[in-house]
Parts: structure tokens; sequence; C-alpha cells
């Protein structure tokens, strides 16, 4: 492909175009995430890509023709992916296109785009999807320099503004939700279903609830035991799901089964056990793991992400005021990827010198920049990557003479 006639675009579907509901069977797993890159970059019109999955969004980033209708290659890689005819879902995504792309990523990566503003745990869901197009050889030049750039972007946002400062995560929203249904005098016990890093994160946050007993459920039950030696809790295997139940009084759950775990029959075959205890389900899987009807039927108080979504809505703090000065970040980083995307695409660098080069500044410059000023570091930063992309293209033009 000519690199003047191709484009970057992100193509994807999120909380501020869907509901949790009708992102279920668009979701991406985890454990699925490497079989998706692969599906997707070996199809015909993506040059390079990388996909994020989160609870909240599923993104396509990609480098195609400009010709190309980007929803078309997505609808494609879910026919391949699970068979999912994406025609009733073609409403909920939204595409972006160079410029505009670039600048999404970027305010994704400072947790401005997240459903919690200034959450910290999207970052580390970028950095998991990017090493996941690395791994299965997905990302390509214009992917690497995007990523890597929103990386900056997302460490300087929080280093340099008040975004970060008391951010919270959906799993941190979501334990501070189940504290605002809880009595100061409760003493609850904690069953938390399956062993993830969502649970991992709630589970260590919960902690502060007072005298809270936990107990741990897992698919594998030695998985359940090991982690559960981390609090002086017990771990067991999902047989024992109904009776912990029973026990419990707070339920919070994320597995990636793509059918329901907790049905109907078994929360209220466990209330039956209750004597007249409440019972609070926090299920922050998609798709869900609870299949039992919200509003607080018969004792049981169901939550999910959507609830959760409400909750945070409510709580907005000092981050909102940080927005102007890390949209004015974004904005210079910005300007250098844009720099960099012409260049790119009207010399482009041969022989994969400028992605080596480019590597190497990163790694010799990140120590030093990190402990200069805002403003030298972005001179300094901006100096080192042309300097690089100089060195390769004169590199490139003399081995292809």
């Amino acid at each position: 492909m000519n690199p003047s006639s191709k484009r970057l675009v992100v193509c994807g579907v999120t909380h501020q175009t869907s509901t949790l509901e009708e992102r279920e069977p668009l979701q991406i797993g985890a454990d699925e995430l490497a079989r998706a890159d692969t599906i997707f970059a070996k199809l015909p019109q993506v040059t390079e890509s990388a996909i994020v999955s989160t609870c909240n969004r599923i993104e396509f980033y990609f480098v195609t023709a400009r010709d190309q209708e980007p929803l078309d290659v997505v609808a494609a890689f879910y026919t391949e992916f699970s068979g999912l005819n994406l025609e009733p879902y073609r409403r909920l995504f939204e595409t972006r296109k160079s410029t505009h792309a670039a600048e999404h990523l970027f305010r994704v990566a400072t947790g401005i785009d997240s459903m919690v503003v200034g959450e910290t745990q999207i970052f580390g869901q970028i950095k998991d999807s990017y090493a996941s197009a690395c791994a299965v050889k997905s990302a390509g030049k214009v992917i690497h320099r995007l990523f890597h750039q929103a990386f900056r972007v997302g460490k300087q946002v929080r280093t340099d503004t008040e975004m970060g400062k008391g951010a919270c995560s959906v799993s941190t929203a979501a334990v501070e939700l189940l504290k605002s249904k809880l009595s100061i005098h409760d003493r609850p016990v904690i069953l938390f279903v399956g062993i993830n890093q969502m649970i991992k994160l709630a589970a260590a946050r919960c902690g502060r609830i007072h005298h809270s007993q936990y107990l741990f459920a897992n698919r594998t039950a030695e998985k359940a035991v090991e982690f559960a030696g981390r609090f002086d809790a017990q771990g067991f295997g999902l047989d024992r799901l109904g009776e912990l139940m029973a026990q419990a009084d707070v339920i919070i759950t994320c597995t990636s089964s793509p059918e329901p775990i907790i049905s109907s029959d078994a929360i209220d075959s466990a209330m039956q056990h209750r004597r007249e205890r409440k019972l609070i389900v926090l299920d922050l899987a998609i798709p869900r793991d609870v299949d039992y009807p919200k509003g607080g039927r018969n004792g049981v108080d169901v939550l999910d992400l959507e609830d959760i979504g409400t909750f945070v809505k409510s709580q907005r703090d000092r981050r909102e005021e940080a927005i102007p000065q890390a949209e004015e970040i974004i904005r210079q980083k910005l300007e250098e990827f844009n720099y960099w995307w012409r260049h790119a695409r009207e010399e482009p660098l041969y022989n994969g010198h400028g992605d080596v080069l480019g590597s190497i500044v990163d790694d010799e410059m990140s120590m030093l920049l990190d402990k200069c000023p805002t403003e030298l570091r972005e001179q300094l930063g901006l100096a080192a990557r042309r300097i690089a992309e100089r060195v390769a293209r004169t590199t490139g033009g003399s081995a292809t003479n």
C-alpha cells in the first residue's frame, strides 16, 4: 500500500455509545485477545492493528486504505471471530480517522474518556492491549508510535496535573458504591467469585470495610485457595458456590464465563437459608455473571456496571478541574504525533531503522526527560525524535542506493 494512501482509524463501541447489555455480544475477553488480534491483523484491508477491549469499550485501532470503510472491516472481523452479524450493532459504533483517532486514544489513556474520570486502571489495560498486539506481531510502525505516545501522554497528565490525585478505577468505584449500601455497624461476609485483576483490586479495597470476612470461589479451586491465603481467608471451587452464597452478605463476581454462573434459582435457594438477612450482589462481569432481576426483590440488591456508572456521575471532584490542563498536554503531544505521521507518510523510513532508532531514543531519554521541567522535556523529546528520524532516513536512503 502506498504510504500516502493509508489512514489511521479507530472504530469502536464504548459506554458512551451503548448500554452494558448491548456491548455483551461484542465483548472480547482477555483470554481471547491474542486470537482476536491475529484474526483482525490478517484481514486483507488491515496493514497493522491493535485491539483495546475492556469492560467499558471495544475499540479497533488500525491502518487501512483511505477509501476503505472502517466499520466494514470490523464487521468482517466479527464474522470470522465469532460468527456475529454486526448489522444490528452498527449504530453503536463510532469511527474516528487520522488526527481524531490519535486524539481519542490519548484521551482514553489519560482517563478523560473513562466512565470514572481519571481512572488509573485503563492505562494498564491499554498497555496490556498493546503488548498483545506486539506478541502476535499485528502492531507496526504507526501503531508502535501511536501507543508509545499515548503512554507518554497518560504519564505526563497524571504527573503534572490533578487528574491522578485520588483518581479511582472501576473497582474502586464499585467498592465505594458497596460501602454506601452497608451500615457502619455491618461486619459483612464477602464472597468473591473468580480470580482476576478486577477481583484482586476489589478484594484489596474491600479491606477498608470494617471487620469484613472474605471467601473466594473459582473454577479452579487450587487457585482460589492460593489467592485466599493472601487475606487469611478460605478458597473453594465453584461446586461449593450454593452453600457459600447462603453464608455471604455480599457477593462480588467477575468471571469470563460466556453464560451467567449465578442463576435466579440459586439466589432464591440461598435466600431460604439466610433468615431474612439481605444480600448485595455486585456483578462486574461482561457478559454478566448474574441472572437475577434488579430492584431489591426478596431482599436481594443486584448491582452491575450500569449502576456503577450512575454512581460515579454523582462523584465528580477535582479530577474534572484538571481536564483543561490534560487537554492542553494532549494537544501538544498530538502535534508531535502529527509531525511524525506527516513525515512517515511523505518520506517513509526504510529497513525498519526508524522503529529501532525511535525505541533507542525512548529507552535512553526517558529517565533523563522525567527529571526535566515540562516545557524543556517536550522540547528535548521532540528534538531527539527528529534526530532519530533524520538518521533513519539517511541510513535508509543509503541502503537502497
